[in-house]
């Protein structure tokens, strides 16, 4: 499925200009390029014609953990990891379609231990086999040992169904991350 990255495009026009079958356009409003789906024959023109880099073919599935303790919003007032479930999300072209919610394992932090104790990070790790991308408001200084195994989003949205279109209009660059050797995560606003 092809993708635009509305950080990236700049509204110059050159895919469409390439298209011969109008599957792409700059809506001027809002400064961006838009496929026409129906239309697309997966040529790539548009691909190869976009001088910022902002189109792509997207064919991967992803798994997202989304952090909240009452379904609806995100974690608040925490860190990701101490969230009483992660509601598990597949990406799959352009939707992302739930999946089943996991309850966090309760690891008991001792008040003697540091904050970012690493039998913290496995017991999140071990609940969340499988999954990609971590979402949450805050993440704790484990971020260092979970950005091994996970891409780390941080979004500044409260409720659930506003970061699920986040996540969709920054799909590009949260697969780039992914595929970082050295991540760092990402923060989307």
């Amino acid at each position: 499925m092809m993708m635009i990255s509305r950080n990236r495009c700049v509204g110059c026009g050159m895919c469409a200009s390439g298209c011969s079958v109008n599957a792409i356009y700059v809506d001027t409003e809002k400064g961006f390029a838009v496929f026409r789906e129906d239309k697309c024959i997966d040529c790539c023109v548009c691909i190869q014609n976009c001088p910022q880099n902002a189109i792509k073919d997207v064919r991967e599935e992803l798994l997202f953990a989304i952090g909240t303790d009452d379904g609806k919003t995100i974690k608040q007032g925490d860190h990701f990891g101490m969230s009483k479930i992660f509601q598990i999300w597949r990406y799959s072209n352009g939707e992302l379609i739930f999946k089943e919610e996991r309850k966090n394992v309760k690891y008991q932090e001792d008040e003697t231990r540091i904050h970012g104790d690493p039998n913290k990070a496995k017991a999140t790790s071990s609940v969340l086999g499988g999954v990609d991308v971590l979402v949450g408001k805050m993440m704790g200084p484990n971020i260092v040992r979970l950005q091994k195994k996970f891409v780390p989003i941080i979004v500044r949205q409260s409720r659930i169904n506003e970061t699920l279109e986040i996540l969709k209009e920054n799909i590009i660059e949260i697969i780039e991350e992914k595929e970082k050797k050295e991540r760092r995560g990402l923060i989307l606003k």
